[in-house]
């Protein structure tokens, strides 16, 4: 028999408390905006569709979300956060810098690949929306060199490349990367995959390969 209903007090209804009814619906409104935004794009959207995809009314988007701009904040959260653990699960068995280094990029572009709703928002929706949105960016960023230092760190000579000059470089990387990406997904006629994969580790190596001690 199943649990009665009850009203927004501390009490559970179906074993789940108020707060994880509500943490459950802003992932519903989180999904639906990922669906909505990478595919209609964010412009076009409204709240009464992002509601609708979600199966909620309006009081629950407000109960969760300021406005639009904030859910598309949440959105690009979670389809960064996607791509950035993707990169360190493909690394994460490599045996050497170069299998690292390999691993990532093909978890990263597959990813890439698999879910064109991610890189429409994380490369094309969030472009000139508003100074918000700007921080975020430059913090994904961040989060990517950041992901790129764990991946590489370990073959690294730090004597020779202190930590403020290694990010710089991690920078760098991550920002050769994400163009390749973003130009692959808008053009009319991309290449393989693997070419791109291999594209960006031409890149990458160049540069690792003079970064430590251990030849890529």
């Amino acid at each position: 028999m199943s649990s009665p209903s009850v009203d927004e007090t501390g009490r559970t209804y179906r074993g789940a408390g108020p707060r994880q009814r509500q943490e459950d619906r802003r992932v519903r409104l989180v999904d639906a905006a990922v669906e909505v935004f990478g595919t209609s794009g964010y412009r076009t959207a409204t709240i009464e569709k992002i509601c609708s995809t979600a199966g909620l009314t309006k009081r629950y988007f407000y109960e969760s979300f300021d406005d639009s701009e904030a859910l598309l904040l949440a959105a690009y959260g979670s389809v960064t956060d996607r791509l950035r653990d993707s990169v360190l699960r493909g690394a994460a068995d490599g045996a050497d810098l170069d299998a690292r280094v390999r691993g990532a990029l093909t978890a990263f572009f597959e990813s890439v690949a698999d879910d064109p709703r991610i890189p429409r928002i994380a490369f094309q929706e969030v472009l000139g929306v508003g100074p918000e949105v700007d921080v975020a960016y430059r913090r994904v960023t961040r989060s990517f060199v950041d992901a790129v230092l764990v991946v590489i760190g370990p073959a690294v000579d730090r004597t020779a490349f202190p930590d403020p000059h290694l990010r710089t470089l991690a920078t760098g990387l991550v920002g050769a990367v994400l163009m390749i990406a973003q130009q692959w997904v808008l053009a009319e006629n991309p290449q393989p995959i693997e070419s791109v994969i291999a594209s960006a580790h031409t890149i990458l190596s160049a540069v690792l390969g003079k970064l430590g001690p251990h030849p890529m």
